[in-house]
């Protein structure tokens, strides 16, 4: 838990969240960085990368729930 004045919470959240980032690989990087996009044509999954057309309910890779 992490106590902070309240009017600390955002600087105290952009400093976890700068830590949370420093631990992460490049490739955890991109998939940090994704947006889920169901009206695009394409999608990649947020946890193994791959792209795949729209319309599935999950990766057809790796079986991540995206509904």
């Amino acid at each position: 838990m992490l106590a902070v004045a309240s009017d600390d919470v955002e600087v105290a959240a952009e400093a976890l969240r700068a830590e949370w980032r420093g631990l992460l690989d490049e490739e955890q990087h991109a998939a940090a960085d994704l947006v889920l996009d169901f009206s695009a044509a394409e999608m990649t999954c947020p946890a193994c990368l791959t792209t795949f057309a729209t319309g599935p309910d999950e990766c057809p890779e790796c079986g991540l729930n995206l509904g």
